[in-house]
């Protein structure tokens, strides 16, 4: 009968233990998760820069297109190949 307790003794504490280690490894999990959910909506709650792109037509159809994106100008032609000229080229083209 007293080896029967013992026996029974010792399983409930390696039960107890091990119910433990489980019940920490559980916890983590949650803040873990917390922590995920959590630093998802803190990164969607930035703030985030917004570029407005505005494009007109001249009023004569000569295919060229001004864009405007944020404060830079740039003249493009119909396919495109012409950009904003830098001021060195202006003062080599002479304009």
């Amino acid at each position: 009968m007293q080896e029967e307790m013992t026996l029974a003794t010792e399983i409930f504490k390696e039960l107890k233990n091990s119910t433990r280690r489980w019940f920490i490894a559980f916890l983590v999990m949650v803040g873990a998760e917390i922590l995920t959910v959590g630093g998802f909506l803190w990164y969607i709650s930035l703030p985030v820069d917004e570029v407005v792109t505005t494009q007109t037509i001249d009023d004569v159809d000569s295919g060229t297109v001004m864009q405007r994106i944020g404060d830079n100008y740039g003249e493009n032609e119909a396919d495109g190949s012409q950009e904003e000229k830098s001021s060195t080229e202006k003062e080599a083209l002479g304009d």
